[in-house]
């Protein structure tokens, strides 16, 4: 039976030589991505694709109670999803905080100045009185 010649034992010397007679830009074994010239390094943005493997299938009891996680990888996207949910919580309250703290600044700031108006000498009026 023959082996192919992806799946032979190259030496490093081999695989680098082979790899740059045949312009690929990556190890023979690794399939080239188009557009993507450093193929080593992970994408800035990976579009969220989900494996069907990963959804599994619905284990329901009769009793009407659910199994609400199947599976690591949807564990782990509830948890991140409980997390961003009590940090966008968290930053709605700071929000809340300083609307609450500029409200009572504005307030404090036009009530000093009414106070400041009161006190300021008032100019004679040019009306005689009659």
């Amino acid at each position: 039976m023959a082996v192919p010649h992806s799946l032979t034992a190259m030496s490093l010397r081999c695989m680098s030589a082979a790899a740059v007679q045949s312009g690929s830009g990556g190890p023979p074994s690794v399939a080239r991505l188009r557009g993507r010239y450093q193929w080593w390094k992970q994408p800035v943005y990976v579009a969220p694709h989900v494996n069907p493997l990963e959804v599994g299938p619905d284990f329901s009891v009769i009793e009407g109670r659910t199994i609400h996680v199947t599976s690591r990888e949807q564990l782990k996207q509830k948890f991140e999803q409980i997390r961003l949910a009590k940090k966008a919580v968290q930053l709605l309250g700071e929000i809340k905080e300083m609307e609450e703290a500029h409200a009572r600044a504005e307030a404090r700031r036009s009530l000093e100045s009414k106070q400041a108006e009161l006190l300021r000498p008032k100019a004679k009026g040019i009306a005689s009185i009659e």
